[in-house]
């Protein structure tokens, strides 16, 4: 296709895009803003804040070539009180009874009607006096609080978070994302507290002896959503005119790292993009955290806000390897977003994905360029890649880009922020960079960041710059390929079968859902990327791709000059599909995994292998006896990121196993853990990397739950003679497991409990303890006699049988002996409800269910409404059996065989050896 038709596609695409209006909830187009002046007054008092004053002057445009009557705009729960409208020299056109005005709830619009029509192609301002709510739900301006450690005294604050729709909940404002304007904001605050907003602080004045009003700078232009500012009482780390990090004082210390990490991104990002951080339009960068906020992070430009576990690294709690990675991927996230969302904004929600796809494949892969002890690139495809598969085979799944039409309402906008828009976004996003070489794909990203700063984007903008860069050899219809993956719902598994003798190998497509029959689409075709290598040239790395399978061909067909002993698809993982290799080819990867260096073949291609055949096992493509003879080569295994694709899959089949199953899956589990298990232990030293302290951590969490490998008592044993405490990375895991495997381990990480005062660490002790098998003392002394909250007693029973698989029985029916008085001690039928549902997940067996039955028969009417939660769970049981049943007949044959040829061959050999020594005895 040539560029100019493409630019023709792309331009009548955006226009049918575009076009979509739902004039109940979209504003309606004929005004828009240009300026806001808004003044904020907050925290009159020490005592938790609920109301705030506002003001605000709108500058505002009529736009086409009809007057305006009324203007429509947003208002949510605001209560205003003056009205006016001004003509473009500030002369007062009217002033607006607010009698007038009329609030829409359901669309959270408010009208405004002209007595005098507004003209087309004049500018105007339209001014409110209102006051507002300081919530306490985290949806626009809210509040939150501390306990100051020294002074044990409760130290309030409040701040906003406008992302989606919430801006609305601050001003009356145009609030939606193409609708971008400036924001002048002042914000008048008592004397002890700062303010911190989008931009600089230019100036501050005083009111009163008392109360004062700060000033800042003007913000680019932005959409409403990214508006922000908090009053607090913090102190910074860094420049606050130019990058910072503002915490609470006592946290002061606790900021270095993060401050570094921020320091290190927004230099790379610029590098990267060739548009440093400050030409952007915004010279200052503020990173901020809350006790309170509802996500990790929110991009607001200037001032990005974080929840206080992503900036604050304390020592022996909270800098270990885990939360600094974490920290680091976080921020380098959020810090993307001043170049994808706040600088280039999607034109509407169905487009989300053009902010998040970008953010979150940088949160791995900036992360990794700075960062590279984290494997963060090898880690992308377990934790995002095959995370994701699992939602986009389901009918519940949804496409990256919905029609605006479909996109209206404030649920409707809610749907859109879904893993979809993030991590199936992500990994579209690195098959793109890799089909067409990083250069070139670096090279289109700067051209539509540098384009389209400013403004607003759909889905072809970036298509026509990815268009204008694609490698030209490559035989594709790029207009198929990338709305594909991006209009299209779901993802395609490649067929490979061998024929002739492995010197022919067809590659067919088939779109993968997990079950056929949820009533979605397997028609759909896409356009696939195919790449690999074989055993005759081991070529891992070149993810050019060799051919296109498009969407009308129905079989691609390979040839090679001599027979292959094995073939490798998809390599790296790089494209978004699943490949089923039929059984001749799966023998071969077999026998090139299990050999020496596993014949050079990635870990994210030894984890693909191994996520794909547990995925097809579930689909019901192979038997999961077949999944867990392959997976006899991870004997062999240590790396970190195949084992995490074992385990994320692996819980499936574990939860169904009954208890008389579960003896040989842990022979079976302590057999193909033990190279990992003999390299990792149960001990750590200052040489483990950080994927050392991953892979050991599941590991001992495994074999620890069910028993495998002696490790509880290993655990405990360096539980007990230890000297040193584990690092906040081992700690729930190691205390649970010696909280399971001795009792006198277990009280005295009881007697840690009772004295430990801070919060992340209590929760942490009571969640391993609740690990014991002692589940009868646990449950009457700790639980239902103890004063932990209900969430904590909750919490308590649950780890009890999901650490000790083998004892849920036991457990059930110690609870329902005396259902009241656990309903009692809730003060609550429903939580005790979710207590009987949850653990209805882990039931395997009839006899389970039968017990469950007869619980609910005979106390149903206790619960009330809850008696509906209580009916699930008997629904849950009967499909999971059903599900266990269906597939893991196979399995169950095979692991008690392979056990049974284990106890038959050691047994022949003491036979063996016995007659040889009757033999030598009876030699004269």
């Amino acid at each position: 296709m040539s560029s100019s038709i493409f630019r023709a596609f792309w331009l009548l695409c955006s226009l049918l895009i575009c076009v979509t209006n739902a004039a109940d909830y979209r504003l309606e187009g004929s005004v828009v803003p240009s300026h806001y002046n808004l003044t904020i007054g907050v925290l009159r008092n020490s005592v938790e804040p609920t109301i705030f004053d506002g003001e605000v002057s709108i500058t505002l445009r009529v736009v086409g070539t009809l007057e305006v009557q009324q203007i429509i705009l947003h208002a949510d729960t605001l209560d205003i009180t003056e009205c006016w409208l001004l003509d473009a020299a500030g002369a007062q056109v009217e002033a607006i009874d607010i009698s007038r005005l009329i609030y829409e709830a359901a669309t959270q619009q408010v009208r405004v009607p002209l007595t005098e029509a507004a003209q087309p192609g004049k500018n105007y301002t339209l001014g409110f006096k209102y006051t507002g709510h300081i919530r306490t739900d985290m949806a626009g301006f809210f509040s939150a609080s501390y306990v100051e450690r020294d002074t044990n005294v409760t130290r309030w604050l409040a701040l906003t978070q406008m992302q989606r729709i919430n801006a609305r909940l601050v001003l009356p404002c145009f609030d939606e994302p193409a609708l971008k304007a400036q924001f002048q904001l002042q914000i008048v605050r008592p004397n002890g507290y700062q303010s911190i907003a989008n931009t600089k602080l230019k100036e501050t004045k005083a009111l009163s002896q008392d109360r004062f009003v700060d000033h800042f700078k003007e913000t680019p232009v932005m959409s409403t959503y990214l508006l922000a500012f908090m009053v607090a009482n913090y102190s910074a780390r860094g420049n606050e005119s130019e990058f910072a990090v503002l915490t609470r004082p006592e946290f002061y210390d606790n900021t270095e790292f993060s401050y570094h990490v921020g320091q290190q991104v927004v230099s790379a990002y610029g590098e990267l993009f060739q548009s440093p951080y400050a030409e952007l339009g915004n010279d200052v960068l503020q990173y901020a955290s809350s006790p309170r906020f509802p996500h990790n992070g929110m991009e607001n430009w200037g001032l990005i806000i974080y929840s206080d576990d992503v900036l604050i690294q304390e020592p022996g709690y909270s800098d270990d390897w885990s939360d600094k990675e974490f920290a680091i991927r976080i921020i380098a996230h959020e810090t993307s977003h001043m170049w994808f969302g706040d600088s280039v904004t999607f034109s509407w929600w169905s487009y989300f994905w053009l902010n998040e796809a970008f953010a979150r494949y940088y949160e791995y892969f900036m992360a990794h360029q700075l960062y590279p002890d984290y494997h963060l690139d090898e880690q992308f495809v377990v934790r995002q890649m095959q995370l994701i598969f699992g939602t986009d085979a389901q009918n519940g799944t949804q496409p990256m880009t919905s029609p605006e039409s479909e996109i209206q309402t404030p649920s409707q906008i809610a749907y859109k922020f879904s893993g979809i828009a993030y991590a199936k976004g992500a990994c579209i996003v690195r098959m793109w960079r890799n089909l067409m070489g990083a250069e070139n794909f670096d090279t289109a990203i700067r051209s539509y960041l540098q384009q389209y700063h400013l403004t607003n984007t759909v889905p072809y903008n970036l298509f026509y710059h990815l268009f204008e860069h694609w490698p030209k050899n490559q035989d594709v219809d790029l207009v198929d390929f990338l709305t594909d993956y991006t209009e299209q719902v779901g993802y395609p598994m490649i067929i490979v079968k061998a024929l002739q003798g492995n010197k022919v190998v067809t590659v067919e497509q088939s779109r993968f859902l997990l079950n056929k029959d949820d009533g979605s689409n397997a028609t759909l075709k896409y356009t696939v990327p195919i790449t690999f290598t074989t055993n005759l040239e081991r070529d891992f790395y070149n993810l050019t791709p060799y051919k296109y399978l498009h969407k009308t061909v129905n079989v691609l067909w390979l040839d090679f000059t001599s027979p292959i002993d094995w073939i490798l698809f998809n390599l790296r993982q790089s494209n978004y599909q699943r490949v089923f290799y039929d059984d001749t080819l799966r023998e071969g990867l077999l026998l090139a995994i299990s050999a020496t260096n596993h014949s050079g073949i990635p870990v994210e291609n030894r984890a693909q292998i191994i996520d794909d055949l547990f995925n097809f096992a579930q689909a019901q493509y192979v038997d999961y006896a077949d999944v867990f003879r392959f997976l006899e080569y991870l004997a062999k295994e240590v790396e970190y990121v195949p084992w995490y694709a074992v385990y994320e899959n692996l819980n499936t089949v574990a939860k169904r196993l009954t208890p008389e199953q579960l003896p040989d899956f842990r022979i079976y589990l302590s057999s193909i853990t033990a190279a990992v298990f003999e390299k990792l232990g149960v001990g750590w030293n200052a040489q483990d990397t950080p994927l050392d302290v991953a892979n050991r951590n599941k590991l001992i969490k495994w074999l620890c739950r069910y028993q495998a490998s002696n490790c509880r008592p290993k655990v405990n044993v360096q539980f007990v003679t230890g000297h040193e405490v584990p690092s906040p990375d081992y700690r729930e895991t190691f205390y649970c497991a010696a909280s399971g495997a001795d009792y006198n381990s277990y009280t005295m990480l009881w007697g840690q409990y009772y004295l430990e005062n801070r919060t992340s660490e209590k929760n942490m002790l009571w969640a391993a303890i609740s690990c014991t098998r002692d589940y009868e003392t646990h449950y009457h002394k700790m639980i239902i006699s103890g004063t932990e909250s209900v969430e904590q007693k909750k919490i308590g029973i649950a780890r009890m049988y999901e650490e000790n698989p083998d004892l849920v029985q036991a457990i059930f029916e110690m609870i329902t002996e005396n259902i009241m008085e656990l309903a009692y001690n809730f003060q609550s039928w429903s939580d005790t409800a979710e207590v009987i549902n949850d653990m209805a997940e882990y039931f395997t067996t009839r006899e389970q269910q039968q017990l469950l039955k007869e619980f609910y028969y005979s106390n149903h009417q206790f619960f009330g409404e809850s008696e509906e939660l209580l009916s699930k769970s008997l629904v849950t049981v009967e499909k999971n059996l059903n599900w266990a049943e269906t597939h893991l007949e196979g399995l169950v044959k095979y692991l008690a065989d392979r056990n049974g040829s284990s106890c038959l061959g050691a047994t022949s050999l003491v036979v063996v050896l016995l007659l040889a020594v009757g033999s030598m005895l009876a030699w004269p």
